[in-house]
């Protein structure tokens, strides 16, 4: 990958650009990092860039800003983080239009299908999908949200995006059911809303169904969908922890909890955005 600096907000951000493949007209897979983590971590934890050579996609993965920008990033003490709710929250960057900026030239660079984008992202980075898209989904073909609540209190995209989200049963940091957990940024205690609170804002904002149809529910997965003018899609892993599914699950244990390798999401959410795109 190359890394590619862009001036926005009067600041040098960069991001990664896979560029082993320059044949113009192939999809795009924007692809947002969790708190603390860098992008170089996270393509690495995800195998998203040996999957992107495989399935001939351009992978382009940002940088989200840190607190202290003259001291390097630190998963625990310098976490970066992006500001997936529009509040003043440290760094209070404008990601938005920083993504929109990413796509713009990322398109220009690689000569990817406009039509074809795609955004997918971990945790804070999955908040940050919700955001983006909730005020560009122009831009967006399909979106893969893994392990994140929408922080955006009223989603009202432009149109409706069709949209897989991915949680793990067994996730200490994004529990299924809500309730107090500690944050490792401070050792805070905070109380998460429960997932199917996400999941029926999203419905909403985009024209679906708050209640969902059982398609698979068995030992290792719940498949449920949201009946609508576009797939929407929740799949729940009963033995994932916060973790990529099928990743390398680098993040400690104590943290994330259990790795698992029941469904590999690189597979999941390609197959989702073929689906979407035979479809339309």
């Amino acid at each position: 990958m190359q890394i590619v600096h862009l001036n926005h907000e009067c600041r040098t951000r960069e991001y990664l650009l896979s560029s082993s493949n320059l044949k113009p007209g192939r999809p795009l897979i924007l692809f947002l990092h969790g708190m603390g983590c860098t992008t170089d971590w996270a393509v690495d934890e995800t195998r998203l860039l040996p999957f992107a050579h495989e399935k001939d996609f351009v992978l382009v993965a940002p940088q989200a800003l840190r607190p202290k920008q003259d001291v390097p990033a630190r998963f625990l003490t310098n976490a970066p983080r992006w500001n997936d709710s529009g509040r003043t929250d440290p760094p209070n960057a404008d990601d938005v239009g920083f993504l929109d900026a990413v796509l713009t030239d990322a398109l220009a660079r690689s000569g990817a299908d406009p039509n074809r984008v795609f955004v997918v992202g971990f945790s804070n980075g999955a908040a940050m999908t919700f955001r983006f898209v909730a005020e560009r989904a122009e831009r967006i073909a399909a979106m893969a949200p893994v392990a994140g609540h929408c922080q955006v209190e009223k989603p009202g995209p432009s149109r409706p995006v069709p949209t897989l989200y991915v949680i793990g049963a067994r996730d200490p940091l994004i529990p299924l059911r809500g309730g107090e957990i500690e944050l490792p940024w401070g050792n805070r205690l905070v109380r998460r809303p429960p997932v199917i609170q996400t999941l029926e804002r999203w419905a909403s904002g985009i024209q679906c169904s708050a209640v969902s149809l059982i398609d698979r529910d068995d030992r290792e997965l719940r498949v449920e969908h949201f009946p609508g003018p576009v797939l929407y899609r929740c799949v729940t892993v009963h033995d994932l922890g916060h973790h990529w599914p099928g990743g390398k699950g680098q993040l400690n244990p104590r943290i994330g909890g259990a790795v698992s390798n029941t469904i590999n999401a690189n597979e999941l959410l390609w197959n989702f955005f073929l689906e979407v795109t035979h479809s339309s």
